[in-house]
């Protein structure tokens, strides 16, 4: 059981890693991936890790861990958005 939740905590930074390098220009893209990942690895690190800092119990480490799972998913459906509306930009273009 333990294998299934660090693959959905990777899966978790791989999507706001993706997230971040789907956003604007180079530099702002390394930026937001880095502290993207770095905010969610802090975050998990803090309260939900199994050698947590500020280790949660019950109903409030549920509900940080859902609402951390959620932002994750959140992340990848906003990267597809912003990958979708990309590609609908450039067809609307007149490239002549």
């Amino acid at each position: 059981m333990d294998l299934i939740w660090f693959a959905a905590e990777m899966a978790v930074y791989a999507s706001v890693g993706y997230w971040g390098f789907a956003r604007a220009a180079w530099p702002r893209r390394l930026g937001a991936a880095i502290g993207g990942i770095t905010l969610f690895a802090t975050v998990w690190g803090l309260f939900c890790a199994p050698l947590a800092t500020y280790p949660l119990d019950g109903a409030a480490k549920v509900a940080v861990e859902a609402a951390w799972f959620a932002a994750g998913a959140g992340a990848l459906v906003a990267t597809r958005r912003t990958r979708a509306r990309a590609a609908a930009d450039g067809l609307g273009r007149d490239h002549h």
